[in-house]
């Protein structure tokens, strides 16, 4: 089923202003609405706060030595994760939900799964679940698998979760709030400094 294409740009023009609206909201997020927006697409450019904290082996503290496999976590201010754009298609919205592409801010090349941040959501039971994955069955692109977002509720696995069960109380703003949490407000890149080399771990912290 197709929407009338002026009904689309209604409902497009009113998130739009929504988030206009909210801007002062999104920016103390750092999430910055882009001037790429236009009909049908929204884009956003999403800056991580977080530093980045390394985890460094200790051998010796003053004239103590410690146990092997010691280890401190110190944080590096001057590094975090790297900003990305999230470029939103609502084509058909709000019948389907919007889809969500990730790119490069700086040359808008989709991001590759291996060079991007990850993101994680919690259960009810406070365990984190990687909520981006690396290959959707359709796109074969990084996708986030959250509700709100097309790939999700296109998913095979997702067929009896349908958008209509969210339709009236999701909107653009409420969906990026989700991204958001998910990827900036819940994670932070963890630099662990082994004798065989580097590795990268994202940790999350649940919050209320």
């Amino acid at each position: 089923m197709r929407l009338d294409p002026a009904v689309n740009r209604l409902k497009f023009d009113s998130e739009l202003a929504r988030l206009q609206d909210r801007r002062d909201v999104l920016e103390s997020r750092g999430i910055f609405l882009l001037s790429s927006t236009s009909y049908p697409v929204v884009d956003l450019l999403f800056v991580p706060r977080h530093v980045l904290r390394a985890v460094i082996p200790i051998t010796q503290q003053g004239a103590v030595f410690l146990p092997p496999g010691t280890r401190a976590a110190i944080e590096v201010p001057s590094l975090s994760a790297t900003a990305f754009k999230a470029h939103f298609e609502l084509s058909n919205y709000d019948l389907d939900p919007p889809s969500l592409e990730f790119r490069d801010p700086w040359t808008n090349a989709t991001l590759q799964y291996n060079t991007m941040f990850r993101a994680l959501q919690f259960d009810s039971h406070r365990k984190a679940h990687v909520v981006l994955l690396d290959d959707h069955p359709t796109t074969h692109k990084p996708f986030l698998c959250v509700r709100g977002i097309r790939e999700y509720h296109e998913h095979p696995q997702h067929s009896g979760d349908d958008w209509l069960l969210y339709r009236e109380s999701m909107n653009m703003f409420s969906i990026i709030m989700s991204l958001w949490r998910v990827s900036l407000d819940l994670v932070r890149p963890l630099l662990l400094i082994q004798e065989n080399g580097l590795q990268v771990q994202w940790t999350g912290e649940e919050k209320p």
